[in-house]
Order: C-alpha cells, then sequence, then structure tokens
C-alpha cells in the first residue's frame, strides 16, 4: 500500500499535478457548456414553451398526420436556409422553436421508415430495415447452417426486439453524447493520459534512483505491481474528470436531464445500437467502457516508460501512436480489408465507444456472429494482459547500471 501510494503521489497527488487535473476539468467543463451552447439560444427563443409541449405531446410511436404537417414546414425551413451553412442553419432552428420541433419530427418519421425499409441507398454487404432484412433471409433459407444466415438472423431478432424508434425529448443527452466524439476522446482524455502517466518509470532513471530501486528488497514485482495500479488509477480519475466536467457543463447549458429513462436508441450518434437498455443506461456504459479503454491505453504506456529513458520519449511516442492509429479509421475499403484487426482493434478504436456499439458490426467467430462489442472487450482484456505481463519482463530483465 505504501508503494501504491509513493506512486500516486508522483502521478497525480502533488501540486503541479493536481493544479493541472483541475484546469483540465474546467476545460472539460467549458468544452461541454460549449458543445450545448445551441440550447441557450433555444432555451431563450420565443416559442420554447411551446416546443416543448409539441414534444411532450407528440412524445411516443409515430403520429402520420403530425409526420404529414411537420415535414411540410421542414422543406420549407429547408428551402428558406438553402444558401446558408449547416451551423446558421443549426443556428436559425435554435432561434425558431417551433420549426426545430417540425424539422427533428420530420426526421423522426425518416428513422421510422428506415427502421422498416432500410436506407434509400441500401449497402448489400450491410442490409439494414426489417423488410430488407427478412427478404435476405428468404434468400438464404437454405443456407441456414450458413453465418450469413445465422449473422442476419441475429440483426433481424435484435431490431425486432428493439422494436420501431420513439419521439422524445433528449437534448441534455444529445449535448453529453458529444463526449464520445473521437476529437475529443482522442486529443484531450488520451493525450492528457499519456503526459501524466509518461514518467512512471522514467522518473527514477532521471532522478539516479533506478538502481537503488533495482537492488531493493522490493525492486521488481511488487514495485511493478505498485506502478501497475497506480497507472490504472490514475486513468479512471483522469475519465472520471473528463465525464464530470462534460456533464456539468452540459446540464448548465440544458437545465435538465429529462429523457434518461427512453430507449438508447434516443441517444444521439447511437439510433443504430444493438444495445437494449435505457438513455442513460447508454451513458454510463459509455463512461465505464471509455475507462476501461483508457486503463488499457495506460498499461501501454506504461509499458513504453518501462523501455524509455526519459519522459519527454514516452510522450512523444504515444503521440505517434495516437495520430497514427486515429489515422487508420480513414483508410479506404481495400486497406481496411487487408488490416481490418489492427484498425477495428487498436488502442485508439478501442476508446470511442460512440463506433463500437453505434452499429451493429458483428465478426465471425467460429461460424457465429460475434458482436463488436464483445469483441472489443475480449481483445482489451487480452492485451492488458501481455501488456501487464511484457512490463513485468522488462523489469525482472533490466540491469543495474
Amino acid at each position: 500500500m505504501k508503494l501504491f501510494k509513493y506512486e500516486m503521489k508522483k502521478l497525480v497527488w502533488h501540486k503541479n499535478r493536481i493544479i493541472l487535473l483541475a484546469v483540465m476539468f474546467v476545460i472539460f467543463t467549458l468544452l461541454g457548456l460549449w458543445t450545448s451552447s445551441g440550447t441557450f439560444e433555444l432555451r431563450g427563443s420565443d416559442g420554447y414553451s411551446e416546443y416543448i409541449n409539441l414534444v411532450q405531446q407528440y412524445s411516443g410511436t409515430l403520429d402520420s398526420e403530425q409526420l404529414q404537417e411537420s415535414n411540410e414546414i421542414a422543406e420549407q425551413a429547408k428551402a428558406k436556409q438553402r444558401q446558408g451553412d449547416n451551423d446558421s442553419f443549426i443556428l436559425y432552428l435554435n432561434q425558431n422553436p417551433v420549426v426545430k420541433f417540425h424539422y427533428d419530427y420530420a426526421n423522426f418519421g425518416k428513422r421510422v421508415y428506415e427502421y422498416w425499409n432500410g436506407p434509400e441507398y441500401q449497402d448489400e454487404s450491410d442490409i439494414k430495415g426489417v423488410y430488407p432484412l427478412q427478404d435476405k433471409l428468404k434468400t438464404l433459407e437454405n443456407r441456414q447452417d450458413s453465418y450469413e444466415y445465422k449473422y442476419y438472423q441475429k440483426r433481424l431478432e435484435t431490431e425486432l426486439s428493439q422494436g420501431e424508434p420513439i419521439f422524445t425529448y433528449t437534448q441534455f443527452w444529445n449535448n453529453f453524447a458529444s463526449a464520445f466524439d473521437i476529437s475529443r476522446v482522442v486529443f484531450l482524455l488520451l493525450m492528457t493520459l499519456a503526459f501524466v502517466i509518461a514518467p512512471v518509470f522514467t522518473q527514477e532513471i532521471k532522478t539516479d534512483m533506478n538502481s537503488i530501486v533495482l537492488c531493493s528488497f522490493k525492486g521488481r514485482s511488487e514495485i511493478v505491481t505498485a506502478k501497475l495500479l497506480s497507472v490504472c488509477s490514475t486513468a479512471v480519475i483522469l475519465t472520471a474528470l473528463y465525464f464530470s466536467g462534460y456533464f456539468i457543463g452540459a446540464f448548465i447549458a440544458t437545465g435538465n436531464i429529462v429523457g434518461f429513462n427512453a430507449p438508447a436508441r434516443c441517444f444521439a450518434t447511437f439510433e443504430g445500437t444493438a444495445m437494449d437498455t435505457t438513455v442513460v443506461g447508454m451513458a454510463i456504459l459509455g463512461v465505464l467502457w471509455t475507462m476501461l479503454a483508457a486503463v488499457v491505453f495506460g498499461l501501454l504506456i506504461c509499458l513504453i516508460s518501462a523501455y524509455a529513458k526519459n519522459q519527454t520519449s514516452v510522450f512523444g511516442l504515444s503521440v505517434v501512436f495516437i495520430l497514427t492509429f486515429s489515422m487508420m479509421g480513414f483508410s479506404p475499403d481495400y486497406i481496411h480489408a487487408t488490416i481490418w484487426p489492427l484498425i477495428d482493434f487498436n488502442f485508439v478504436t478501442l476508446s470511442l465507444f460512440g463506433i463500437i456499439f453505434s452499429g451493429s458490426t458483428m465478426y465471425n467467430f467460429f461460424g457465429m456472429p460475434l458482436s463488436y462489442g464483445m469483441s472489443a472487450f475480449v481483445v482489451c482484456i487480452v492485451l492488458s494482459l501481455v501488456v501487464v505481463f511484457l512490463t513485468y519482463l522488462v523489469q525482472k530483465r533490466r540491469q543495474v547500471v
């Protein structure tokens, strides 16, 4: 316990790091507030109360008569703002809450249509929609033992169990959902984590304490264990700060957390998720998942620190990993088809809850469809064990200078 407390004091619990974490918490809060700034405009607009009344009145399943009216008003609004960019159109909607309701309801109608019929441009390798899935299964009736049939059967069962989308007010949760955006998770959370954890092994080398540590009674396994535990704890603390700040910022802007008990598919960016839970359940799962991914990434940084000689090189290599894996997500399809395990399961992609759980991607696991989420969880556990083993091995073989 004393070794763990010492390592935590080195990484987190000292004046400079506490100031840094406090500053980062303020930045996370301001970012949550800034990304929710449109809510201030919406709440301050004339007709906001009517907007809320309309949302409450038509919450639930699709009303076809209201959809017809909303489609007409939404088309008029888009025609009126056709010359402007997307930001100006969003600003227009926030300043005209009743029009925003009709625009949102028209989009809701499209989601319901796509739930049954699939998108307008159907990808034959990733069929969507209840009716297209049923048609696909009919063509595979003679191949019921095949992976393809099992895959589409599971997809159809998921869609039917989820049911038709519903309309409800989830403004706060839509604002909070941006916390899972790739740019924010990668360039705020992961890079800050890399900077904070970088000295976990290198600080002893910098201060010429490494040889003494290696010669001490607890210079090997027990010290490595304390370092690994401190890295995991630091990753959890930083992730908690990130989401807490974002939550507070979004709450200040929205003023409520209404819609927490809505189906998960009402959570922005998760309209196609296969998870059968509520919005708040999805948010909690997202926070826990990001903590797990941050721990895995932190352990990787710990391994780099065990090999490196100074904090700068550790942080530099960590940034290289982050940028390289981030760019892999933009690879062309033919490259993705070749190195898909590295692209789908690298340390950066594993931290992107919105990518892993927002769709219905599955993998062929000995002829059975295995979801992206479950596959990613297994990879996280395996990577963690491998990195921990290598860290112990490096420290065991390190020579006293």
